[in-house]
């Protein structure tokens, strides 16, 4: 059950207005908890996402494991209907409950193969795998309705649930060479994130868990998970701001502008990205977005939080213990340190919540 903000907001209010402004953060624990009980909540909802990313790729281990070659029937049931487009072969199931041309994100398992029709044994037992995965995916994707399920093996043969129209598909041309594989930890077999980019469906700001999957020392692939950070952050970032005069935000540790609390800031931040129509809002002043040194980002358009993030982000290098707590000539900011993904949760307090 997620815990009610209204007993820190009042805790909040009576910690500022009786504390010395500048150290109001400082000298008193509750205002620490409130950043550190937001950051917590954002860990966990993380955490049950990479969980998830796990538990899919352990099913598709046991699963692959069970599954020996196929035979030529099955083979050939794969092969009576599919289609091909740049090198994407996409396979469909005339007797599968949506039909052989379902709409993008119908309640069905999507089958894609990318390298061309070059198929092999191989390739017929990774689907045959997958397509025992299928209920699995579904349960996944009902458990936590957060976009995509989907899983990719090193001989290019991609699941995914719930449905990608072949069209679409073919944004995910050669899928080990993209982030949303290369983002697992092959060398530690842990889950790792990609680092958060615009969804080119029109979902909006994404991240994605993505686990490697292993039968020994054999990789069978990456399984992986989407979660748009409207949904992850959107009742942290409101209790947040039920703080009178507060202003939360989030960005990763370079400070890519994830969510913000503010309802202009965070629109503004959705606006640029689609215009770029890539993730390129920062929280960050001039001197950290000029070290950033590629041209198309761009600064939020609030200076104060860009000031506060920037000032977050240069302590966060030596800081060894958290939350950072700093304070400014008319707020104290306080950041805590998400430990699933290293992003920065950042909360500013004016001195004088309410007179």
């Amino acid at each position: 059950m997620r815990p009610a903000m209204g007993l820190f907001t009042v805790c909040v209010l009576a910690v500022l207005l009786v504390a010395p402004p500048a150290r109001a953060a400082e000298t008193n624990p509750l205002a620490r908890a409130v950043i550190l009980e937001a950051a917590g909540r954002l860990d966990s909802q993380l955490a049950a996402v990479s969980g998830s990313a796990r538990a899919l790729g352990a099913a598709y281990a046991a699963v692959w494991r069970d599954t020996p070659a196929p035979p030529p029937e099955v083979r050939a049931k794969y092969l009576q209907s599919y289609a091909v487009k740049d090198g994407v072969v996409a396979f469909r199931d005339a007797s599968g409950p949506c039909g052989t041309d379902p709409q993008a994100m119908a309640p069905c398992q999507a089958l894609f193969f990318y390298n061309g029709e070059n198929f092999t044994d191989e390739t017929f037992r990774a689907l045959a795998a997958m397509t025992r995965l299928a209920p699995a995916m579904a349960a996944a994707y009902d458990a936590m309705p957060f976009s995509w399920v989907y899983l990719t093996t090193p001989g290019q043969e991609f699941a995914i649930y719930p449905y990608l129209p072949l069209s679409r598909a073919l944004d995910n041309y050669q899928p080990t060479q993209k982030g949303f594989y290369t983002a697992a930890d092959f060398e530690k077999k842990a889950c790792g994130w990609e680092s958060p980019y615009l969804d080119l469906a029109g979902a909006g700001m994404m991240v994605t868990a993505s686990c490697p999957v292993y039968d020994g020392d054999r990789l069978l692939g990456v399984a992986s998970r989407d979660v748009t950070l409207a949904q992850l952050s959107k009742d942290v970032m409101a209790d947040l701001a039920a703080i009178p005069g507060a202003q939360a935000i989030l960005m990763n540790r370079r400070g890519k502008a994830i969510a913000a609390s503010d309802p202009k800031v965070a629109d503004c931040i959705v606006a640029e990205n689609a215009k770029a129509g890539d993730a390129v809002v920062y929280f960050r002043a001039d001197r950290g977005l000029a070290a950033l040194g590629q041209e198309k980002n761009v600064d939020s358009p609030d200076d104060s939080l860009n000031d506060a993030a920037e000032t977050v982000i240069e302590r966060s290098e030596t800081e060894r213990k958290w939350p950072i707590v700093f304070s400014r000539a008319k707020d104290t900011v306080l950041a805590a340190r998400l430990n699933t993904t290293g992003w920065y949760l950042v909360l500013v307090l004016p001195h004088k919540v309410a007179r």
